[in-house]
């Protein structure tokens, strides 16, 4: 989990600094003209893939856990005048009064859920919810050994992003620690600005692609595809990330 010390990361602006990026728009863009209406999101943020998809027209639900991201997410929306609803929940234990053609958890955040137990919550609460016919998609990265292997001490170039409240740039390094044991990667981020530095420490959890593919088979769905990127090139053990397309099982 994140520490008390990640003002920036939750500061909605500045993850929208760091996070802007387009490349997965029209991938997501176009599952929702393929698998239809009404569409979830889980892990929305400040709304990056949620509002240019009610822009298009479509009913989307997006679902977050952080307050002030959320809150982001509604002062962009409100500019655009779009109506879509932004709830504050936890992707492991939400109820909603309606079922959804598409759900999907994008940007790597299923990272975010750091045991098998709380992935399990996950794909439970998914398909409680996911019309029989519809469709569930989920995106991961796809685990990198130079990286998993790195020393603990060494720093490492992430990015750079300008400084929403002011006109200098942001250089962000990391250190990592991979626990081998239970699969977490134990990540500190450094915020150089200016003169000041400021620490964020989180956690995540690596998932294989074989655990993956495990674990959707035994909760009750069914592969449908699997994208090694956005361009829905073939998953292959070079891709970096896992774009996974599955549907529930028939029983």
């Amino acid at each position: 989990m994140v520490s008390e010390k990640s003002r920036i990361y939750f500061d909605g602006k500045h993850y929208d600094a760091w996070t802007e990026r387009e490349i997965d728009i029209p991938f997501y863009k176009k599952q929702v003209k393929k698998y239809g209406e009404p569409v979830l999101e889980l892990g929305c943020g400040t709304g990056r893939i949620t509002i240019p998809i009610a822009r298009d027209g479509h009913k989307i639900i997006g679902l977050d856990l952080s307050e002030k991201l959320l809150k982001r997410a509604k002062e962009k929306s409100k500019k655009d005048d779009l109506n879509i609803d932004w709830i504050i929940g936890d992707m492991r234990d939400f109820s909603l009064d309606k079922r959804f053609n598409l759900i999907f958890i994008p940007f790597n955040t299923i990272h975010h859920i750091l045991t098998l137990e709380d992935m399990e919550k996950v794909l439970e609460n998914v398909k409680e919810h996911l019309e029989p016919n519809g469709r569930f998609m989920v995106e991961l990265f796809n685990p990198d050994l130079d990286i998993l292997n790195r020393d603990p001490k060494e720093e490492h170039e992430v990015l750079e992003y300008k400084n929403p409240d002011g006109d200098e740039e942001i250089k962000v390094t990391e250190t990592t620690d991979y626990e081998k044991a239970k699969q977490l990667m134990h990540l500190t981020w450094f915020y150089e600005l200016d003169d000041e530095m400021v620490e964020r420490e989180w956690t995540i959890r690596v998932w294989f692609p074989k655990e993956v593919n495990a674990i959707l088979k035994y909760n009750g769905f069914k592969i449908e595809k699997k994208y090694g990127d956005f361009d829905e090139s073939t998953f292959t053990n070079n891709s970096g990330q896992q774009i996974i397309v599955c549907e529930k099982r028939q029983r």
